[in-house]
């Protein structure tokens, strides 16, 4: 089956979206994208990277580096809007399976987001939460997967992604539709510069330790 991947530069880590006029990325988010981006290259998909409506293609492959991903312009008045049109687009395109991540998860481990592409089958989806700081229960989410007969923009047009739980309220709709949801294990993606020792800690005296953006996580954290 042909299966995309779906990232949006600037979700949840802002990359180029905050900078002022002349301004240049933080090297740590720029580090963290792009190994996520390796990450996902060697496994059976096309990678789709979506800027915002106005970013210019070639500022973002120059700060993203060589790669087979392509790049897209994100359409639509907000985020939600935006990833809904994103899914469309590639199931329009013939693909038959798409999952939406996180962009910056260095150290998830490529053979996850394959298994959740090939979970994708007749109106079957997946949901990757992220765990709350508070509890360890599920919160937000790093990864949203359909495939093209069991998407349905419900799930981003009636689940308000900027509320608490979207987790649980986007499973509990999906489920209201008959869909089958697979719950992928918890993880949480770097979100923002400050989630950089959280990252450096799990990754010590394992083999994503030596990643650029791990590496430069660990300096920043003085571990």
């Amino acid at each position: 089956m042909k299966s995309a991947i779906l990232l949006f530069l600037d979700q949840p880590l802002p990359v180029l979206s905050q900078l002022a006029p002349g301004e240049s990325p933080d090297p740590l988010a720029v580090a963290l994208v792009r190994d996520t981006l390796r990450n996902l290259a060697d496994l059976e998909a096309d990678v789709f990277v979506f800027l915002t409506p106005d970013e210019d293609k070639d500022k973002a492959r120059e700060v993203l580096g060589k790669g087979a991903f392509k790049l897209a312009n994100a359409l639509g008045r907000n985020l939600q809007t935006q990833q809904r049109n994103a899914f469309r687009l590639v199931f329009a395109r013939g693909y038959e399976r798409a999952i939406l991540l996180a962009n910056a998860m260095p150290d998830l481990p490529g053979h996850a987001v394959q298994s959740a592409l090939e979970s994708l089958g007749w109106k079957c989806c997946c949901l990757g939460p992220v765990p709350s700081g508070l509890d360890g229960a599920p919160d937000g989410l790093y990864a949203m997967g359909f495939d093209f007969e069991g998407y349905t923009t419900d799930a981003l047009d009636m689940v308000d992604q900027e509320r608490p739980n979207v987790f649980g309220r986007l499973e509990t709709l999906l489920l209201f539709y008959e869909r089958k949801v697979k719950v992928l294990a918890p993880y949480s993606p770097v979100a923002s510069l400050d989630d950089a020792p959280a990252l450096a800690t799990r990754c010590k005296d394992t083999r994503f330790s030596l990643l650029p953006s791990v590496r430069l996580a660990t300096e920043r954290a003085g571990l």
